[in-house]
């Protein structure tokens, strides 16, 4: 099949259309304000296959009657999986794609490292799934861009191009005519030390959400025998001491289960005091992250986990040009729904990281009930 390329105007108001109103993470990439070096000339894509001798005899003579050299690019879409991946090649000069299994990362940087020695810039995309991060990493110190797809908008893509079959060879050759279109919805790859702090924070908040659990299933236990006991109490030395005077009423079944959720409560709180002391010490060694968290602390009401939640989600603060596309980027903006002259502004998006924007809420309250004359109480 073949397809005409869009000239530079026409992939600028493509590019437009898509990124507006769109957080950084989700935008997509600037390859599309790239010049195309096809315009107006049909580009034959094969699937396989060697490029025909002729075509590329005909690509030198064109380029040397036009007295213009056209920019080494080749494009990489790769549909990841955990024991192989498949790849497709898109060379911009010829533009014909070339589709390969691998079951070795040393196979693809191979072929990537001899493109690279022939002048070429490279551009990958990796689909976002389980072990998909420290492969793009890797790929990071041999190639100019790695780009993360969201993999929960493009499939939508992926189903609607291939209804009848889904092949790793279909996706992998989808991606990259996006890619290479610049149409792609990609998500922000932090660096590592970003990435560590996210780790830390994402176990802690896992701990913390099970202990959650386990305090409303033995809250609910206690009522449905008579005792009433608020959450923040079973996590009190005072208050455990309490309740176990009242477990005495209980019979011996029921007060074990309720010993052995406090037991597991307990267990919990310590985890979570263990992670905070670490995640502590890894803040104090990185002096830019301690800058960022002091900084941050210093607004009224706002504690070191929401500080570091913030800088984990945002990452780098300079890909957003202002505060406007940092509560695009949480959805912490209303939707917006507009058709001919009818503009209807909803709730929030709620896109992005729930748990900063729950944090940014505990935030806010407590802001607001504080003796302290602020801004936002007024």
């Amino acid at each position: 099949s073949c397809i005409m390329c869009l000239s530079n105007q026409e992939r600028r108001q493509e590019a437009e259309l898509l990124i507006v109103n769109k957080a950084p993470g989700e935008e997509i990439s600037q390859i599309c304000l790239l010049p195309t070096g096809h315009i107006g000339i049909v580009v034959p894509y094969w699937s396989l296959g060697r490029v025909p001798q002729e075509r590329l005899q005909k690509e030198e003579e064109r380029k040397k009657e036009e007295g213009d050299e056209m920019e080494k690019i080749l494009y990489v879409g790769i549909d990841y999986h955990k024991r192989s991946y498949t790849a497709s090649y898109l060379d911009r000069v010829t533009g014909v794609i070339v589709t390969k299994r691998h079951t070795e990362e040393v196979e693809l940087l191979e072929i990537l490292r001899s493109y690279k020695s022939d002048g070429y810039r490279i551009k990958v995309a990796i689909e976002m799934l389980t072990g998909s991060k420290n492969f793009a990493r890797k790929l990071r110190g041999e190639v100019e861009e790695v780009y993360m797809i969201d993999t929960n908008r493009f499939k939508h893509v992926l189903k609607g191009v291939n209804r009848d079959k889904k092949t790793d060879k279909i996706d992998a050759e989808t991606i990259v005519r996006y890619l290479e279109k610049g149409l792609l919805p990609v998500v922000y790859l932090p660096g590592e030390k970003i990435e560590r702090l996210r780790k830390l924070l994402k176990i802690r908040e896992s701990y913390v959400n099970h202990r959650g659990r386990v305090l409303n299933q033995t809250h609910s236990l206690l009522l449905e025998y008579g005792l009433k006991v608020k959450n923040r109490e079973l996590l009190t030395k005072k208050g455990i001491e309490k309740l176990k005077v009242k477990l005495e009423e209980l019979c011996e079944e029921i007060k074990e289960l309720v010993l052995l959720n406090l037991e597991m409560i307990k267990e919990l709180g310590e985890k979570i005091k263990k992670i905070e002391r670490i995640t502590k010490r890894y803040v104090e060694k990185e002096k830019k992250l301690k800058e960022d968290k002091e900084r941050l602390t210093s607004i009224p009401g706002v504690g070191e986990i929401t500080a570091l939640t913030f800088i984990g989600v945002i990452g780098e603060v300079e890909r957003f040009s202002d505060g406007r596309k940092v509560g695009s980027y949480i959805g912490l903006v209303p939707r917006i729904y507009s058709s001919d002259e009818k503009v209807n502004i909803g709730r929030i998006t709620k896109k992005g990281d729930s748990t900063l924007r729950n944090k940014l809420l505990q935030a806010a309250i407590a802001l607001i009930n504080s003796k302290v004359k602020n801004s936002l109480k007024e």
